[in-house]
């Protein structure tokens, strides 16, 4: 009998998951994005947010809550309503973030859980005006000539990371200076107050096209569609310092799969059209086909890898 009842229970749970997803979005949904308005992930999260809110014709809006490399918004949907009414959109930062803070007010692998890797894209290296650089051999010649200053969204931030990985490949050492934002980094770059920012090409493209930054070289195996005459990483001959740049989905852990699933899906078919591709395009960026396990798998071995440099390199947010 105990056995008849628990299937009976579990098989209304499961047609309650199905009718509210079917049901879903019936209201508002917000975006939280971890950083301030003007970055990647502030740019995508808008486009998406107006294509969401087309596809379901419900108001889809956007929350910007900087700070702690992306924790601050991060902690703020963990502990919402797991009803797939309130997501955040993070980046690389989601996981660097993990391989440098215990204190982050919630379990990056336990209490959010991943919906949909929305898109990839190219990490790069642009230099301000304050010290004249063309390359990365003028970074190395540079910087063991004097300090140089690069900016970051914060300890332990994927800026913070992405140019540590650099420097340790390159052989040389740089100062961080950490922002609440990339954009305030930017301003000061292009104000002649830091050298450096390792960062995500969408958020500083438009640095790059109007020569307010300059890109020095790629993150990446393969060049750059929007920067086709940059060098990479590994062509210069640090094949060490390659890492892709990524935009991901997360919602609260109770959220029910079968909303989960319909958002990535939906993702997906916003993403895929022509228009989501140029759009992605423009920002050096191109869509996923991950599923939510291959997220979370994505996810916990980039912790791994970055924890593992963390401890190298002695980095701690804490």
């Amino acid at each position: 009998m105990k056995i008849v009842v628990h299937a009976l229970l579990l098989v209304a749970g499961l047609i309650a998951s199905v009718s509210s997803a079917q049901e879903y979005p019936s209201k508002v949904v917000t975006i939280i994005v971890p950083f301030p308005a003007g970055g990647s992930n502030d740019t995508i999260a808008r486009h998406l947010a107006d294509s969401l809110g087309k596809l379901w014709k419900q108001p889809v809006i956007i929350d910007n809550r900087p700070g702690a490399g992306s924790s601050i918004g991060s902690v703020y949907v963990a502990r919402s309503s797991p009803d797939g009414y309130k997501m955040v959109l993070v980046s690389s930062s989601y996981t660097t973030n993990a391989a440098t803070r215990t204190n982050q007010g919630f379990d990056p692998l336990k209490d959010l859980k991943p919906v949909s890797m929305v898109a990839r894209g190219h990490n790069v290296v642009v230099t301000g005006a304050r010290v004249p650089m063309a390359t990365l051999a003028d970074l190395v010649r540079e910087a063991k000539a004097q300090t140089i200053f690069y900016g970051t969204a914060g300890v332990g931030s994927a800026q913070h990371f992405n140019a540590e990985l650099l420097t340790d490949a390159l052989g040389i050492q740089m100062s961080a200076v950490p922002y609440k934002g990339g954009q305030e980094a930017l301003a000061d770059l292009v104000g002649g107050r830091i050298d450096v920012i390792v960062g995500a090409l969408g958020g500083l493209v438009s640095a790059i096209q109007s020569g307010k930054g300059k890109a020095i070289a790629v993150l990446s195996k393969a060049r750059s569609p929007l920067l086709p005459n940059v060098p990479t990483t590994a062509e210069a001959g640090y094949p060490a310092a390659v890492i892709d740049n990524y935009w991901a989905i997360f919602v609260p852990a109770g959220t029910p799969n079968a909303i989960v699933a319909k958002l990535n899906r939906d993702i997906k078919t916003v993403t895929h059209t022509f228009e989501g591709r140029e759009f992605l395009r423009k920002v050096d960026a191109e869509p996923t086909e991950l599923n939510p396990e291959e997220v979370a798998g994505h996810v916990t071995n980039e912790i791994a890898t970055w924890t593992k440099l963390a401890k190298k390199l002695n980095i701690s947010a804490n």
